[in-house]
């Protein structure tokens, strides 16, 4: 028997502590809306976890991007050899040596977790655990979760996202670089050719900002919402968040009035490398265009009989052909006038209903017939003579 109910009776730091406790097998399917996220179990630990909105399979090479280990090219490369073959993405990558077993286990351990991370905000939702595991499930490269490694992690996410999501204006706000920080020297832009060569010496901290906060502003090249940079960052949302509230507070990052240009990155999307989610909108174009389709034919047409070749338009016109039944039906047809009006055989009435006889109505007046059922009449049976004496 499944396991169900709602997030607000049972929250998700006690439903994932008794499935560690009770070390139980199954898929737990958490839902809000039209979001979910299943989260598989085996013995009590974490061994894989999908999302409607972020699927497993689908950002395996994006989330290799934000760690570094690919670039974009060659995920596009990927996407294409992926299309043809219908292979995994990870053992794709795997055989074609760009990333480690290693890079794999990171990959796919930082996107369940964000996974998780995020869900563990939820305040509201549905839950249902059923003692079923997929079986192509991926054990080779999927390093199995502690519970209480999320739940530590969740819970000091869940203490901080108030007050860094009070610091930000908005994650559907786009930012840019203000004029200050367009003339900032970062150290990760910074040649270190003479580093490597051995001739100089590497300086950091000469900006003021951590590392993490110049790989963050270097993400608002172009201006963009913060939900794009959360999708891009090679952080977690809460510290990718945590280190724009920051910048902002700083005076390098400020709001942008208007649109904020849009920027394509091809690799944001696995499935198709030339589409962008949310980056594609109708012309304006498109509804008069299809309006001009329909009334066009209907103003340039010049009304024709039944026999018009436009029979879809020609239908539009009154219809002036009397339809003749033929055969039993026309045979149907005078057998109910006739019994319909006797005396004239339905002449009249065919007339009135605008169907009317070619002639006289072909079926006859039965009534002048003997009735073939009455029976004859039997002469008085003749006296028996009686005998004389």
């Amino acid at each position: 028997m499944a396991l169900e109910g709602s997030l607000r009776d049972f929250d998700l730091f006690s439903l994932f502590n008794m499935i560690k406790i009770q070390g139980k097998n199954g898929t737990l399917v958490l839902s809000q809306g039209q979001e979910f996220v299943k989260v598989f179990f085996e013995n009590g630990e974490i061994v894989g976890c999908d999302s409607n909105q972020v699927r497993m399979e689908d950002r395996l090479g994006t989330m290799l991007v934000r760690l570094g280990r690919l670039t974009g090219e060659e995920l596009l490369g990927m996407v294409q050899v992926q299309r043809q073959t219908l292979k995994r993405m990870g053992t794709l990558l795997l055989e074609s040596g760009k990333v480690t077993a290693s890079d794999l286990q990171d990959a796919l351990f930082n996107q369940a977790t964000s996974i998780l991370h995020r869900t563990f905000r939820w305040v509201e939702g549905d839950y249902r655990f059923d003692s079923m595991l997929p079986p192509d499930l991926d054990r080779d490269h999927f390093v199995p979760i502690p519970v209480d490694t999320v739940l530590m992690e969740a819970a000091r996410i869940q203490d901080e996202w108030p007050e860094v999501e009070r610091r930000l204006p908005g994650l559907d706000v786009p930012l840019g670089k203000s004029p200050r920080a367009q003339s900032l020297h970062l150290d990760i832009d910074r040649d270190v050719s003479s580093v490597l060569d051995g001739k100089g010496q590497m300086q950091h901290g000469s900006s003021g900002l951590t590392h993490e906060q110049e790989m963050v502003l270097s993400y608002f090249d172009h201006a963009q919402a913060i939900k794009d940079v959360v999708q891009i960052s090679r952080y977690e949302e809460l510290d990718t968040c945590k280190a724009i509230a920051d910048l902002i507070e700083a005076g390098l990052l400020e709001p942008i009035t208007g649109d904020a240009p849009k920027v394509v990155r091809p690799w944001v999307l696995d499935g198709h490398p030339d589409l962008v989610p949310g980056e594609w909108e109708a012309s304006r174009l498109l509804w008069p265009i299809v309006a001009l389709c329909f009334l066009l034919p209907l103003a340039l047409y010049v009304p024709h009989h039944r026999g018009s070749m436009n029979m879809g338009l020609a239908s539009l016109q009154p219809v002036d052909v009397r339809v003749v039944p033929e055969g039993p039906t026309r045979l149907r047809q005078a057998w109910a006038l006739r019994m319909a009006s006797p005396k004239d055989g339905g002449v009249a009435l065919a007339k009135d209903l605008g169907r009317p006889l070619n002639g006289m109505n072909p079926v006859p007046d039965f009534s002048k017939f003997p009735d073939p059922m009455a029976q004859a009449a039997v002469p008085p049976p003749e006296p028996v003579p009686t005998p004389k004496k």
